[in-house]
């Protein structure tokens, strides 16, 4: 069953889990790293958004340009108190192409007319932070996978499965929350049967409470290619990003800007969105 099957399996599921709860989780659409340690049991986030990015290189179709993701979906749910599991995925994706290089794989005919649709990749993650509490101090881990959604063939993405294990750290107070990770990323070298490439997969994220309604933050993440030699598809990543968090109701509306510095990530990319959140209660 492909990812997106999975997704339609899985919502219908989450949608009946949130009748049960109230609001006020702390879970955020699209942070970089999610505040693990503030997460109660029952704690529900479900998010839609759309992001705009140009300056990105693709490396498998030699294809430069700007691309806009459309249905930018974030499902996250807490299995316990500092336990969190999230789905993350764009649903389309149209890419604008400026820049074209040899490619490295054959190319879908659409291609040519200067543009390429697909759809996105989904992330499935765990995270969990059993020492310490709330407040403080706490550590855990992270465990992600990454499920191929996208045809190589449309110039996008790689059509691989990844696997992320990271330690996770945080250390909060009723204002600020800072939360990172580090580990291991194995990505799968879509050229090269049975090769893979281990990268060390970072993230933080900074964030404040400026007030009952408002919350901004900073983060970084990315990943840092060790070898020498870098199988195609599997190089180094990384980007900085700001965003602020409006909550209004029941709902939260987000707007946030990132910039690449490693690799082939875009130059800049502009998201936003809304999410619907739900808390458990502790």
């Amino acid at each position: 069953m492909c990812s997106t099957s999975r997704l339609l399996v899985v919502l219908p599921l989450v949608l009946t889990l949130a009748t049960a709860v109230g609001v006020d989780a702390q879970v955020r659409r699209a942070a970089p790293v999610q505040p693990v340690s503030e997460v109660s049991r029952g704690d529900l986030l479900l998010g839609l958004g759309a992001l705009y990015s140009w300056g990105g290189y693709y490396p498998l179709s030699g294809f430069g340009g700007d691309l806009l993701g459309l249905g930018d979906i974030t499902i996250a749910y807490g299995l316990g108190d500092r336990a969190l599991i999230e789905v993350r995925g764009v649903a389309h994706q149209r890419l604008t192409i400026r820049e074209r290089r040899p490619p490295s794989v054959p190319l879908d005919p659409s291609t040519e007319n200067g543009t390429s649709r697909d759809a996105g990749d989904f992330r499935l993650s765990t995270s969990f932070a059993p020492i310490g509490g709330r407040l403080g101090f706490s550590a855990g881990a992270l465990v992600e996978v990454k499920l191929p959604n996208t045809d190589h063939e449309k110039g996008i993405g790689p059509n691989t499965t990844d696997v992320a294990v990271s330690l996770l750290g945080s250390w909060g107070s009723e204002r600020f929350r800072g939360t990172g990770t580090l580990g291991i990323a194995i990505l799968e070298a879509p050229l090269e049967n049975q090769k893979q490439n281990d990268l060390v997969a970072y993230a933080a994220d900074l964030m404040f409470r400026a007030s009952d309604h408002v919350r901004v933050s900073l983060g970084v993440v990315g990943l840092a290619n060790l070898l020498e030699v870098t199988p195609l598809g599997t190089e180094s990543r990384g980007a900085l990003s700001g965003a602020a968090e409006w909550a209004v109701g029941d709902w939260r509306l987000d707007l946030g800007v990132q910039r690449g510095f490693a690799g082939g990530t875009p130059d800049w990319k502009i998201a936003a969105g809304a999410a619907w959140v739900a808390s458990g209660g502790s």
